[in-house]
């Protein structure tokens, strides 16, 4: 399995992260691939929980969150499976592009035929893991039918990033 290396959607999260108050807030980075929300949050002082459905992305997260001195509980997990607990910030840059399997790669980028099915799956489950006054923060693609699912699960445009062939939305779900 391949790991996500952080492009301008990881940035355009980390961005906002770097911005917020984290200290001594119980966060959770779903699909945490290359490690970077989860180590943003952890420099922040934030308490963090690291997760990936791919054992090779939490090692290497692992890894680099190690030589930086930061503490952070990884755990192999499918989006919540393994979660018992709620957080007050809960982030997740899913696989969110629309596309057929066996074009290569896909685990990372594609999230199902219309890219949304991975993402309507996380926020379905989202409000069972936060803690009261808790939000969570998702990347959604000008590529899908976003507005449905923003409108659907009353999401926030927060921020966003024009690329050369799609728009990257920062959601927020209060």
């Amino acid at each position: 399995m391949t790991v996500y290396q952080p492009r301008e959607d990881s940035h355009l999260m980390k961005k906002y992260l770097e911005k917020q108050d984290l200290e001594n807030k119980k966060t959770l980075d779903i699909g945490t691939g290359s490690g970077i929300q989860a180590i943003t949050m952890a420099k922040k002082n934030a308490e963090v929980t690291a997760t990936d459905i791919n054992p090779e992305a939490l090692k290497k997260a692992e890894e680099k969150a190690q030589k930086q001195g930061l503490s952070i509980e990884f755990k192999e997990s499918d989006l919540f499976q393994n979660i018992n607990q709620k957080y007050d910030i809960i982030t997740f840059n899913p696989p969110y592009l629309p596309g057929e399997k066996g074009i290569g790669d896909e685990e990372i980028w594609r999230g199902g035929e219309t890219g949304l099915e991975i993402t309507e799956k996380f926020l379905e489950q989202l409000k069972n893991h936060l803690n009261s006054g808790g939000y969570g923060l998702t990347i959604i693609s000008s590529k899908t039918d976003w507005k449905k699912t923003r409108d659907k699960h009353g999401l926030e445009i927060i921020d966003s990033k024009k690329l050369w062939f799609e728009t990257v939305y920062l959601a927020i779900k209060r």
